[in-house]
Protein backbone atom coordinates (compact mmCIF):
# COMPACT_ATOMS: atom_id res chain seq x y z
CA UNK A 1 0.00 0.00 0.00
CA UNK A 2 1.41 3.40 -1.01
CA UNK A 3 2.13 5.82 1.76
CA UNK A 4 0.36 9.10 0.97
CA UNK A 5 3.27 10.93 2.50
CA UNK A 6 5.50 9.63 -0.34
CA UNK A 7 3.49 11.66 -2.98
CA UNK A 8 2.84 14.74 -0.90
CA UNK A 9 4.98 17.79 -1.75
CA UNK A 10 7.96 18.23 0.55
CA UNK A 11 8.43 21.37 2.55
CA UNK A 12 9.40 24.26 0.30
CA UNK A 13 8.31 22.42 -2.88
CA UNK A 14 5.43 23.70 -5.13
CA UNK A 15 2.47 21.40 -5.74
CA UNK A 16 2.65 20.02 -9.31
CA UNK A 17 0.18 21.70 -11.70
CA UNK A 18 -1.96 19.09 -13.39
CA UNK A 19 -5.29 20.90 -14.17
CA UNK A 20 -7.60 20.04 -17.08
CA UNK A 21 -5.52 21.08 -20.06
CA UNK A 22 -5.70 17.67 -21.72
CA UNK A 23 -9.48 17.56 -21.47
CA UNK A 24 -9.86 21.11 -22.76
CA UNK A 25 -7.62 20.31 -25.70
CA UNK A 26 -9.80 17.31 -26.46
CA UNK A 27 -12.91 19.50 -26.35
CA UNK A 28 -11.27 21.86 -28.84
CA UNK A 29 -10.47 18.95 -31.16
CA UNK A 30 -14.10 17.78 -30.99
CA UNK A 31 -15.34 21.29 -31.71
CA UNK A 32 -12.99 21.63 -34.67
CA UNK A 33 -14.38 18.37 -36.03
CA UNK A 34 -17.94 19.71 -35.69
CA UNK A 35 -16.98 22.98 -37.42
CA UNK A 36 -16.07 20.94 -40.49
CA UNK A 37 -19.79 20.07 -40.81
CA UNK A 38 -20.38 17.50 -43.54
CA UNK A 39 -16.93 17.88 -45.04
CA UNK A 40 -15.38 19.86 -47.88
CA UNK A 41 -17.24 18.08 -50.67
CA UNK A 42 -20.69 18.66 -49.21
CA UNK A 43 -19.84 22.27 -48.33
CA UNK A 44 -18.78 22.80 -51.94
CA UNK A 45 -22.08 21.34 -53.15
CA UNK A 46 -23.93 23.77 -50.89
CA UNK A 47 -21.98 26.68 -52.33
CA UNK A 48 -22.48 25.41 -55.88
CA UNK A 49 -26.23 25.68 -55.26
CA UNK A 50 -25.60 29.33 -54.32
CA UNK A 51 -26.53 28.61 -50.72
CA UNK A 52 -24.65 29.50 -47.56
CA UNK A 53 -23.80 26.81 -45.04
CA UNK A 54 -25.61 26.70 -41.70
CA UNK A 55 -22.65 28.29 -39.93
CA UNK A 56 -22.26 31.01 -42.55
CA UNK A 57 -25.95 31.85 -42.13
CA UNK A 58 -25.58 32.07 -38.36
CA UNK A 59 -22.50 34.28 -38.71
CA UNK A 60 -24.37 36.64 -41.04
CA UNK A 61 -27.50 36.75 -38.87
CA UNK A 62 -25.80 37.76 -35.61
CA UNK A 63 -23.59 40.69 -34.78
CA UNK A 64 -19.92 39.66 -35.15
CA UNK A 65 -18.48 37.80 -32.18
CA UNK A 66 -21.75 37.51 -30.24
CA UNK A 67 -22.95 33.99 -31.09
CA UNK A 68 -22.63 31.30 -28.42
CA UNK A 69 -23.45 27.77 -29.47
CA UNK A 70 -25.08 24.97 -27.50
CA UNK A 71 -24.88 21.27 -28.29
CA UNK A 72 -21.95 21.52 -30.67
CA UNK A 73 -20.71 18.04 -29.64
CA UNK A 74 -24.07 16.36 -30.24
CA UNK A 75 -24.12 13.37 -32.60
CA UNK A 76 -26.76 11.07 -34.06
CA UNK A 77 -28.42 8.35 -31.99
CA UNK A 78 -28.48 5.61 -34.57
CA UNK A 79 -28.79 2.12 -33.19
CA UNK A 80 -25.67 -0.10 -33.07
CA UNK A 81 -25.50 -2.09 -36.26
CA UNK A 82 -27.94 0.29 -37.92
CA UNK A 83 -27.51 2.34 -41.09
CA UNK A 84 -25.80 5.19 -39.22
CA UNK A 85 -23.17 3.08 -37.45
CA UNK A 86 -19.72 4.47 -38.10
CA UNK A 87 -21.06 7.77 -39.45
CA UNK A 88 -20.56 11.14 -37.78
CA UNK A 89 -23.32 13.77 -37.63
CA UNK A 90 -21.64 17.06 -36.74
CA UNK A 91 -23.76 18.91 -34.12
CA UNK A 92 -26.44 16.38 -35.15
CA UNK A 93 -27.17 18.47 -38.22
CA UNK A 94 -28.38 21.65 -36.54
CA UNK A 95 -26.44 24.67 -35.25
CA UNK A 96 -28.17 26.15 -32.18
CA UNK A 97 -27.42 29.05 -29.90
CA UNK A 98 -27.85 32.69 -28.98
CA UNK A 99 -26.30 35.97 -30.02
CA UNK A 100 -27.12 39.61 -30.62
CA UNK A 101 -28.88 41.24 -33.56
CA UNK A 102 -28.33 45.01 -33.66
CA UNK A 103 -27.22 44.74 -30.05
CA UNK A 104 -30.33 42.89 -28.85
CA UNK A 105 -30.21 39.22 -27.78
CA UNK A 106 -32.01 36.49 -29.73
CA UNK A 107 -31.95 32.72 -30.21
CA UNK A 108 -31.60 30.89 -33.53
CA UNK A 109 -31.00 27.52 -35.07
CA UNK A 110 -29.83 26.64 -38.56
CA UNK A 111 -30.35 23.24 -40.15
CA UNK A 112 -27.15 21.93 -41.72
CA UNK A 113 -27.90 20.36 -45.09
CA UNK A 114 -24.31 19.13 -45.37
CA UNK A 115 -24.94 16.73 -42.46
CA UNK A 116 -27.33 13.91 -43.40
CA UNK A 117 -29.33 16.34 -45.52
CA UNK A 118 -30.13 18.50 -42.50
CA UNK A 119 -32.49 15.79 -41.27
CA UNK A 120 -33.87 16.05 -37.76
CA UNK A 121 -32.39 13.49 -35.40
CA UNK A 122 -33.29 12.93 -31.78
CA UNK A 123 -30.39 14.96 -30.38
CA UNK A 124 -31.06 17.75 -32.86
CA UNK A 125 -34.73 17.81 -31.93
CA UNK A 126 -33.85 18.14 -28.26
CA UNK A 127 -31.52 21.02 -29.08
CA UNK A 128 -34.30 22.81 -30.96
CA UNK A 129 -36.74 22.21 -28.13
CA UNK A 130 -34.20 23.56 -25.66
CA UNK A 131 -34.02 26.81 -27.66
CA UNK A 132 -37.82 27.10 -27.73
CA UNK A 133 -37.97 26.61 -23.97
CA UNK A 134 -35.30 29.26 -23.40
CA UNK A 135 -36.85 31.74 -25.85
CA UNK A 136 -40.15 31.52 -24.00
CA UNK A 137 -38.64 31.71 -20.55
CA UNK A 138 -36.19 34.54 -21.30
CA UNK A 139 -38.76 36.33 -23.50
CA UNK A 140 -36.52 36.64 -26.55
CA UNK A 141 -37.04 36.19 -30.32
CA UNK A 142 -36.36 32.84 -32.01
CA UNK A 143 -35.21 32.50 -35.62
CA UNK A 144 -35.56 29.30 -37.66
CA UNK A 145 -33.10 28.96 -40.59
CA UNK A 146 -34.53 25.91 -42.33
CA UNK A 147 -32.80 23.75 -44.91
CA UNK A 148 -33.50 20.19 -43.84
CA UNK A 149 -35.12 17.00 -45.08
CA UNK A 150 -37.41 16.44 -42.10
CA UNK A 151 -37.40 13.54 -39.66
CA UNK A 152 -34.32 11.30 -39.95
CA UNK A 153 -35.66 7.99 -41.14
CA UNK A 154 -32.61 6.01 -40.02
CA UNK A 155 -33.51 6.89 -36.43
CA UNK A 156 -37.28 7.24 -36.52
CA UNK A 157 -38.98 4.89 -39.00
CA UNK A 158 -41.44 2.83 -36.94
CA UNK A 159 -40.01 4.54 -33.87
CA UNK A 160 -43.24 4.67 -31.88
CA UNK A 161 -46.10 7.13 -31.67
CA UNK A 162 -44.85 10.46 -33.06
CA UNK A 163 -44.96 13.30 -30.53
CA UNK A 164 -46.19 16.78 -31.36
CA UNK A 165 -44.70 18.32 -28.25
CA UNK A 166 -42.34 20.59 -30.18
CA UNK A 167 -45.26 21.98 -32.19
CA UNK A 168 -47.31 22.58 -29.05
CA UNK A 169 -44.38 24.42 -27.44
CA UNK A 170 -43.97 26.54 -30.54
CA UNK A 171 -47.69 27.28 -30.73
CA UNK A 172 -47.66 28.51 -27.12
CA UNK A 173 -44.82 30.87 -28.00
CA UNK A 174 -46.90 32.42 -30.80
CA UNK A 175 -47.64 36.03 -29.97
CA UNK A 176 -45.41 35.90 -26.88
CA UNK A 177 -42.02 36.20 -28.58
CA UNK A 178 -41.28 36.96 -32.24
CA UNK A 179 -40.67 33.78 -34.27
CA UNK A 180 -39.25 34.11 -37.76
CA UNK A 181 -38.70 31.32 -40.29
CA UNK A 182 -36.57 31.36 -43.42
CA UNK A 183 -37.26 28.57 -45.94
CA UNK A 184 -33.81 28.19 -47.51
CA UNK A 185 -34.06 24.69 -48.97
CA UNK A 186 -36.56 22.01 -49.88
CA UNK A 187 -38.65 21.43 -46.76
CA UNK A 188 -41.03 18.59 -46.01
CA UNK A 189 -42.25 17.06 -42.79
CA UNK A 190 -41.27 18.58 -39.44
CA UNK A 191 -39.45 21.75 -40.57
CA UNK A 192 -42.22 22.52 -43.08
CA UNK A 193 -44.77 22.20 -40.29
CA UNK A 194 -42.84 24.66 -38.09
CA UNK A 195 -43.12 27.43 -40.69
CA UNK A 196 -46.87 28.28 -40.45
CA UNK A 197 -46.58 28.67 -36.67
CA UNK A 198 -44.09 31.53 -37.07
CA UNK A 199 -45.05 35.22 -37.17
CA UNK A 200 -42.97 36.08 -40.23
CA UNK A 201 -41.93 33.66 -42.97
CA UNK A 202 -39.50 34.10 -45.88
CA UNK A 203 -38.68 31.80 -48.79
CA UNK A 204 -35.61 32.04 -51.02
CA UNK A 205 -36.42 32.24 -54.71
CA UNK A 206 -35.49 29.13 -56.67
CA UNK A 207 -34.02 27.36 -53.64
CA UNK A 208 -36.73 27.21 -51.02
CA UNK A 209 -39.61 24.72 -51.22
CA UNK A 210 -42.36 24.13 -48.70
CA UNK A 211 -44.65 21.09 -48.76
CA UNK A 212 -46.21 18.50 -46.48
CA UNK A 213 -44.16 15.92 -48.34
CA UNK A 214 -41.60 16.34 -51.08
CA UNK A 215 -41.77 15.05 -54.67
CA UNK A 216 -40.67 11.48 -53.75
CA UNK A 217 -43.45 11.19 -51.17
CA UNK A 218 -45.99 12.60 -53.61
CA UNK A 219 -44.85 10.04 -56.18
CA UNK A 220 -45.17 7.19 -53.67
CA UNK A 221 -48.56 8.30 -52.36
CA UNK A 222 -50.25 9.56 -55.53
CA UNK A 223 -48.16 8.28 -58.41
CA UNK A 224 -47.71 11.90 -59.50
CA UNK A 225 -44.48 13.20 -60.98
CA UNK A 226 -43.96 16.81 -59.93
CA UNK A 227 -40.93 19.01 -59.39
CA UNK A 228 -40.35 20.94 -56.19
CA UNK A 229 -41.08 24.36 -57.72
CA UNK A 230 -44.50 23.30 -58.97
CA UNK A 231 -45.23 21.53 -55.68
CA UNK A 232 -44.24 24.22 -53.19
CA UNK A 233 -41.79 26.71 -54.68
CA UNK A 234 -41.79 30.42 -53.99
CA UNK A 235 -44.66 31.20 -56.39
CA UNK A 236 -46.95 28.66 -54.74
CA UNK A 237 -45.94 29.55 -51.18
CA UNK A 238 -45.83 33.35 -51.44
CA UNK A 239 -48.27 34.18 -54.25
CA UNK A 240 -50.93 31.46 -54.28
CA UNK A 241 -51.27 29.89 -50.83
CA UNK A 242 -49.75 32.79 -48.88
CA UNK A 243 -48.23 30.35 -46.41
CA UNK A 244 -45.06 32.47 -46.43
CA UNK A 245 -44.93 36.25 -46.36
CA UNK A 246 -41.96 37.48 -48.34
CA UNK A 247 -39.68 36.27 -51.11
CA UNK A 248 -35.90 36.65 -50.82
CA UNK A 249 -33.57 36.67 -53.80
CA UNK A 250 -30.97 34.59 -51.92
CA UNK A 251 -29.71 33.71 -48.43
CA UNK A 252 -28.17 37.15 -47.92
CA UNK A 253 -31.46 38.87 -48.73
CA UNK A 254 -33.40 36.50 -46.45
CA UNK A 255 -31.13 37.25 -43.50
CA UNK A 256 -31.28 40.99 -44.20
CA UNK A 257 -35.09 40.81 -44.16
CA UNK A 258 -35.04 38.92 -40.85
CA UNK A 259 -32.86 41.58 -39.29
CA UNK A 260 -35.07 44.34 -40.67
CA UNK A 261 -38.26 42.68 -39.44
CA UNK A 262 -36.81 42.34 -35.95
CA UNK A 263 -35.91 46.04 -35.94
CA UNK A 264 -39.66 46.76 -35.76
CA UNK A 265 -40.37 44.17 -33.08
CA UNK A 266 -40.11 44.30 -29.31
CA UNK A 267 -38.18 41.45 -27.73
CA UNK A 268 -41.49 40.00 -26.52
CA UNK A 269 -45.13 40.89 -25.92
CA UNK A 270 -44.13 42.28 -22.51
CA UNK A 271 -42.40 45.26 -24.17
CA UNK A 272 -43.21 48.00 -26.65
CA UNK A 273 -41.25 48.21 -29.93
CA UNK A 274 -37.95 50.12 -30.05
CA UNK A 275 -38.03 53.84 -30.89
CA UNK A 276 -35.61 55.21 -33.50
CA UNK A 277 -34.80 58.79 -34.45
CA UNK A 278 -35.41 58.69 -38.21
CA UNK A 279 -34.51 62.34 -38.74
CA UNK A 280 -37.86 63.02 -40.42
CA UNK A 281 -39.91 66.01 -39.23
CA UNK A 282 -43.00 64.54 -37.48
CA UNK A 283 -45.10 67.47 -38.70
CA UNK A 284 -43.86 67.39 -42.28
CA UNK A 285 -46.58 68.38 -44.75
CA UNK A 286 -46.71 66.62 -48.13
CA UNK A 287 -48.31 69.05 -50.60
CA UNK A 288 -48.55 66.32 -53.24
CA UNK A 289 -51.19 64.39 -51.30
CA UNK A 290 -53.92 66.82 -52.33
CA UNK A 291 -53.62 65.66 -55.96
CA UNK A 292 -53.23 61.89 -55.51
CA UNK A 293 -56.89 60.82 -55.73
CA UNK A 294 -58.48 61.38 -59.17
CA UNK A 295 -61.77 63.28 -59.32
CA UNK A 296 -63.18 60.53 -61.55
CA UNK A 297 -64.27 57.82 -59.11
CA UNK A 298 -63.62 55.11 -61.69
CA UNK A 299 -59.93 55.93 -62.04
CA UNK A 300 -57.44 54.07 -59.81
CA UNK A 301 -54.32 55.48 -58.18
CA UNK A 302 -51.39 53.97 -56.30
CA UNK A 303 -51.96 53.83 -52.52
CA UNK A 304 -48.20 53.52 -52.02
CA UNK A 305 -47.94 57.24 -52.78
CA UNK A 306 -50.13 58.04 -49.77
CA UNK A 307 -48.23 55.63 -47.52
CA UNK A 308 -45.01 57.37 -48.57
CA UNK A 309 -46.53 60.73 -47.64
CA UNK A 310 -47.55 59.82 -44.09
CA UNK A 311 -44.77 57.54 -42.75
CA UNK A 312 -41.21 58.47 -41.85
CA UNK A 313 -39.17 58.49 -45.02
CA UNK A 314 -37.58 55.19 -46.02
CA UNK A 315 -39.09 53.16 -43.18
CA UNK A 316 -41.91 51.19 -44.85
CA UNK A 317 -41.30 47.42 -44.87
CA UNK A 318 -44.05 45.62 -46.77
CA UNK A 319 -45.30 42.24 -45.57
CA UNK A 320 -46.82 39.77 -48.07
CA UNK A 321 -46.44 42.02 -51.13
CA UNK A 322 -47.30 39.19 -53.57
CA UNK A 323 -50.37 37.79 -51.79
CA UNK A 324 -53.77 39.44 -51.37
CA UNK A 325 -52.48 42.35 -53.42
CA UNK A 326 -55.63 44.46 -53.10
CA UNK A 327 -54.51 45.09 -49.50
CA UNK A 328 -51.12 46.54 -48.56
CA UNK A 329 -49.74 45.60 -45.15
CA UNK A 330 -46.41 46.48 -43.61
CA UNK A 331 -44.47 47.96 -40.73
CA UNK A 332 -43.15 51.48 -40.70
CA UNK A 333 -42.28 54.32 -38.37
CA UNK A 334 -44.18 57.52 -37.73
CA UNK A 335 -42.53 60.01 -35.38
CA UNK A 336 -39.86 57.33 -34.85
CA UNK A 337 -42.37 54.87 -33.37
CA UNK A 338 -43.35 51.57 -35.00
CA UNK A 339 -46.79 51.37 -36.62
CA UNK A 340 -48.60 48.76 -38.67
CA UNK A 341 -50.03 50.04 -41.95
CA UNK A 342 -53.12 48.52 -43.58
CA UNK A 343 -54.12 50.19 -46.84
CA UNK A 344 -56.39 49.16 -49.69
CA UNK A 345 -54.80 49.19 -53.14
CA UNK A 346 -57.33 50.57 -55.68
CA UNK A 347 -55.07 49.45 -58.56
CA UNK A 348 -56.03 45.82 -57.76
CA UNK A 349 -59.75 44.96 -58.08
CA UNK A 350 -60.57 48.49 -56.87
CA UNK A 351 -59.28 47.46 -53.43
CA UNK A 352 -62.02 44.85 -52.77
CA UNK A 353 -61.41 42.09 -50.21
CA UNK A 354 -61.13 38.50 -51.41
CA UNK A 355 -60.32 35.57 -49.14
CA UNK A 356 -56.62 36.27 -49.61
CA UNK A 357 -56.89 39.87 -48.39
CA UNK A 358 -59.01 38.70 -45.45
CA UNK A 359 -56.40 36.11 -44.40
CA UNK A 360 -53.64 38.67 -44.82
CA UNK A 361 -55.43 41.25 -42.67
CA UNK A 362 -56.33 38.71 -39.97
CA UNK A 363 -52.72 37.63 -39.50
CA UNK A 364 -51.27 41.13 -39.67
CA UNK A 365 -53.75 42.57 -37.16
CA UNK A 366 -52.99 39.65 -34.84
CA UNK A 367 -49.25 40.37 -35.01
CA UNK A 368 -49.80 44.07 -34.25
CA UNK A 369 -52.01 43.24 -31.27
CA UNK A 370 -49.55 40.67 -29.97
CA UNK A 371 -46.54 43.00 -30.06
CA UNK A 372 -48.18 46.29 -28.99
CA UNK A 373 -47.95 47.96 -32.40
CA UNK A 374 -50.52 50.74 -33.15
CA UNK A 375 -52.24 50.50 -36.53
CA UNK A 376 -53.00 53.09 -39.20
CA UNK A 377 -55.75 52.20 -41.69
CA UNK A 378 -55.87 53.97 -45.07
CA UNK A 379 -59.25 53.04 -46.48
CA UNK A 380 -60.47 52.83 -50.06
CA UNK A 381 -62.57 49.67 -50.22
CA UNK A 382 -65.78 48.88 -52.13
CA UNK A 383 -66.48 45.90 -49.86
CA UNK A 384 -66.03 42.14 -49.99
CA UNK A 385 -65.84 40.42 -53.36
CA UNK A 386 -69.11 38.98 -54.65
CA UNK A 387 -69.89 36.17 -57.07
CA UNK A 388 -69.45 32.40 -57.28
CA UNK A 389 -65.65 32.46 -57.03
CA UNK A 390 -65.79 34.50 -53.84
CA UNK A 391 -68.40 32.21 -52.29
CA UNK A 392 -66.41 29.09 -53.14
CA UNK A 393 -63.38 30.50 -51.34
CA UNK A 394 -65.54 31.17 -48.25
CA UNK A 395 -65.31 34.96 -48.30
CA UNK A 396 -68.02 35.21 -45.63
CA UNK A 397 -66.12 33.15 -43.09
CA UNK A 398 -62.66 34.42 -43.99
CA UNK A 399 -63.89 38.00 -44.08
CA UNK A 400 -65.52 37.76 -40.68
CA UNK A 401 -62.25 36.53 -39.21
CA UNK A 402 -61.06 40.09 -39.72
CA UNK A 403 -64.07 41.34 -37.75
CA UNK A 404 -63.27 38.77 -35.04
CA UNK A 405 -59.71 39.98 -34.50
CA UNK A 406 -60.86 43.61 -34.70
CA UNK A 407 -63.44 42.90 -31.99
CA UNK A 408 -60.57 41.82 -29.73
CA UNK A 409 -58.26 44.67 -30.72
CA UNK A 410 -56.29 46.33 -27.91
CA UNK A 411 -53.83 48.64 -29.69
CA UNK A 412 -54.47 52.25 -30.76
CA UNK A 413 -56.00 52.66 -34.21
CA UNK A 414 -56.08 55.67 -36.51
CA UNK A 415 -58.57 55.49 -39.41
CA UNK A 416 -58.18 57.66 -42.51
CA UNK A 417 -60.85 57.26 -45.19
CA UNK A 418 -59.31 58.17 -48.54
CA UNK A 419 -62.15 57.33 -50.92
CA UNK A 420 -64.56 54.36 -50.77
CA UNK A 421 -65.72 52.89 -47.45
CA UNK A 422 -68.53 50.44 -48.14
CA UNK A 423 -70.11 47.50 -46.36
CA UNK A 424 -68.18 44.87 -44.43
CA UNK A 425 -65.03 45.90 -46.27
CA UNK A 426 -65.22 49.22 -44.43
CA UNK A 427 -65.79 47.41 -41.13
CA UNK A 428 -62.71 45.27 -41.78
CA UNK A 429 -60.74 48.47 -42.42
CA UNK A 430 -61.46 49.85 -38.94
CA UNK A 431 -64.80 51.45 -39.69
CA UNK A 432 -67.09 53.00 -37.07
CA UNK A 433 -67.04 51.57 -33.53
CA UNK A 434 -63.53 50.14 -33.89
CA UNK A 435 -62.29 52.07 -30.88
CA UNK A 436 -60.10 54.43 -32.87
CA UNK A 437 -58.04 57.13 -31.21
CA UNK A 438 -58.82 59.26 -34.29
CA UNK A 439 -61.05 59.04 -37.38
CA UNK A 440 -60.23 61.32 -40.30
CA UNK A 441 -61.79 61.68 -43.72
CA UNK A 442 -60.49 63.15 -46.96
CA UNK A 443 -62.78 65.29 -49.18
CA UNK A 444 -62.71 62.46 -51.76
CA UNK A 445 -64.42 60.04 -49.33
CA UNK A 446 -67.76 58.29 -49.85
CA UNK A 447 -69.62 55.94 -47.53
CA UNK A 448 -72.47 53.45 -47.53
CA UNK A 449 -73.68 49.95 -46.88
CA UNK A 450 -73.35 49.30 -50.63
CA UNK A 451 -71.28 50.96 -53.36
CA UNK A 452 -73.30 53.63 -55.12
CA UNK A 453 -73.63 51.91 -58.50
CA UNK A 454 -74.65 48.54 -57.12
CA UNK A 455 -76.89 50.09 -54.49
CA UNK A 456 -78.78 52.22 -57.01
CA UNK A 457 -79.25 49.27 -59.37
CA UNK A 458 -80.59 47.08 -56.57
CA UNK A 459 -82.79 49.62 -54.75
CA UNK A 460 -84.27 51.32 -57.84
CA UNK A 461 -84.40 48.33 -60.17
CA UNK A 462 -88.09 48.66 -61.06
CA UNK A 463 -88.13 52.43 -61.60
CA UNK A 464 -84.98 52.31 -63.73
CA UNK A 465 -86.23 49.44 -65.89
CA UNK A 466 -89.65 51.09 -66.26
CA UNK A 467 -88.32 54.48 -67.31
CA UNK A 468 -88.40 55.66 -70.93
CA UNK A 469 -84.66 56.26 -70.70
CA UNK A 470 -83.25 53.79 -68.11
CA UNK A 471 -79.73 55.22 -68.21
CA UNK A 472 -80.97 58.78 -67.70
CA UNK A 473 -83.08 57.60 -64.75
CA UNK A 474 -80.10 55.75 -63.29
CA UNK A 475 -77.96 58.91 -63.62
CA UNK A 476 -80.69 61.03 -62.00
CA UNK A 477 -81.03 58.73 -58.98
CA UNK A 478 -77.29 58.41 -58.66
CA UNK A 479 -76.91 62.18 -58.70
CA UNK A 480 -79.49 62.60 -55.96
CA UNK A 481 -77.61 60.18 -53.75
CA UNK A 482 -74.28 61.85 -54.46
CA UNK A 483 -75.75 65.20 -53.41
CA UNK A 484 -77.16 63.74 -50.18
CA UNK A 485 -74.10 61.71 -49.22
CA UNK A 486 -70.36 62.24 -49.01
CA UNK A 487 -68.02 63.71 -46.46
CA UNK A 488 -69.73 67.05 -45.77
CA UNK A 489 -73.23 65.65 -45.02
CA UNK A 490 -71.61 62.96 -42.86
CA UNK A 491 -69.52 65.58 -41.07
CA UNK A 492 -72.70 67.49 -40.23
CA UNK A 493 -74.07 64.46 -38.37
CA UNK A 494 -70.66 63.82 -36.73
CA UNK A 495 -70.06 60.46 -38.40
CA UNK A 496 -66.30 60.85 -37.87
CA UNK A 497 -63.93 63.12 -35.99
CA UNK A 498 -62.87 65.51 -38.70
CA UNK A 499 -62.93 66.20 -42.42
CA UNK A 500 -59.35 67.16 -43.25
CA UNK A 501 -57.12 68.59 -45.93
CA UNK A 502 -55.12 65.57 -47.23
CA UNK A 503 -51.92 67.52 -46.58
CA UNK A 504 -52.70 67.50 -42.85
CA UNK A 505 -52.76 63.71 -42.64
CA UNK A 506 -49.28 63.01 -41.28
CA UNK A 507 -49.29 65.69 -38.54
CA UNK A 508 -52.75 64.60 -37.38
CA UNK A 509 -51.70 60.93 -37.23
CA UNK A 510 -48.61 61.92 -35.22
CA UNK A 511 -50.66 63.84 -32.65
CA UNK A 512 -53.25 61.08 -32.37
CA UNK A 513 -50.62 58.40 -31.76
CA UNK A 514 -48.82 60.56 -29.22
CA UNK A 515 -52.09 60.77 -27.24
CA UNK A 516 -52.28 56.99 -27.08
CA UNK A 517 -48.75 56.06 -26.04
CA UNK A 518 -49.39 55.89 -22.32
CA UNK A 519 -52.20 53.39 -22.88
CA UNK A 520 -50.00 51.23 -25.10
CA UNK A 521 -47.23 51.10 -22.51
CA UNK A 522 -49.68 50.14 -19.75
CA UNK A 523 -51.26 47.16 -21.48
CA UNK A 524 -48.25 45.08 -22.51
CA UNK A 525 -48.30 41.34 -22.00
CA UNK A 526 -50.01 38.49 -23.86
CA UNK A 527 -52.87 39.51 -26.12
CA UNK A 528 -55.90 37.72 -24.68
CA UNK A 529 -59.14 36.97 -26.50
CA UNK A 530 -61.95 34.50 -26.19
CA UNK A 531 -64.72 32.91 -28.19
CA UNK A 532 -64.87 30.73 -31.26
CA UNK A 533 -62.70 31.74 -34.20
CA UNK A 534 -64.81 31.73 -37.41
Amino acid sequence: MTDVSDTAPKAGEEEPVIGWRAEVENIERERARAYEMGGELRIKRQHDREKLTARERIDELFDPGTFEEIGILADHRGAPGGPLEGKYAAADGVVCGAGEIDGRPAYAFAEDFTVLGGSTGRSGLEKRNRLKDMAGRERLPLIYLLDGAGARGQEQILGGWASGKHFFVQARLAGAVPQIAAVMGGLGGDPALEVPLCDFKIITKGRGMLATGGPPLVKAALGLDIDKEELGGYKVAAQISGIVDNIASDDHDAIAQIRRYLSYMPQSCWETPPVVDTGDDPFRVDDGLIDVVPRNRQHPYDMNRIIEGVVDRGTFFEIQPKFGRALITGFSRIDGHVVGILANQPKIRAGAFSGAEADKATHFISVCNSYNIPMVFLTDVPGFMVGPAAEREAILRRGMRVAWVMAHNRVPIVSVVIRKAYGMGAVAMAGPDSGQVATMVWPSAEFGALPLEGGVSAAYKNSIEGAEDPEAERARVRGEHLDASGPIPDARVFNFDELIDPRETRPRIVRALRRSRARTAQQVGPWTHSGIFP
